[in-house]
């Protein structure tokens, strides 16, 4: 298990990452989330419902890992996804990261992919696989994420509403 990661970023703030325990977590999650999701690049509509309902489903899905990353008493980032066999070993499928507005491009993203990467080593698992936008994807490169060969995208009907 993940130690509590301690550290400061660009803000005097001290940060503490620790991994998720309880759904009773994802109420102050999804205020973060929509924070994340609700301005540019994205522009999305996430009401606090749909934003614990999701982070619910993640949960409740078996193998289930998530993080949050702490100022004081409030979240202010989060990742979530979970760990699925294959044939050549596990493999973590990253289903959310975001950070509040407040504390992205201050290196807390990258922060939470790093804890990610050394507990999922701990538990034996080399390979995150991650579905993201044109928006973020050099944020991903630059955490040593790579585009996959060989595999596409698929969406049916042609767009989701």
């Amino acid at each position: 298990m993940l130690p509590r990661l301690k550290f400061k970023i660009k803000m005097a703030d001290e940060i503490i990452i620790e991994r998720i325990t309880s759904v009773a977590m994802f109420e102050q999650c999804a205020e973060v989330l929509m924070d994340a999701y609700n301005r540019p690049p994205w522009n999305d509509n996430w009401n606090k419902e749909a934003a614990i309902a999701l982070l619910t489903c993640y949960y409740n899905s078996p193998e289930f890992m998530g993080w949050i990353a702490i100022a004081g008493k409030n979240i202010i980032g989060c990742g979530v996804g979970n760990i699925e066999p294959y044939y050549k070993g596990d493999i973590f499928y990253l289903k959310e990261l975001f950070v509040a507005a407040r504390y992205q491009q201050k290196g807390l993203g990258k922060r939470l992919v790093a804890a990610m990467k050394q507990d999922l080593a701990v538990a034996d698992v080399k390979t995150v696989i991650l579905l993201t936008s044109d928006a973020v994807f050099n944020f991903y490169t630059k955490c040593g994420f790579s585009e996959m060969e060989e595999r596409r995208i698929m969406i049916y009907p042609d767009r989701i509403n």
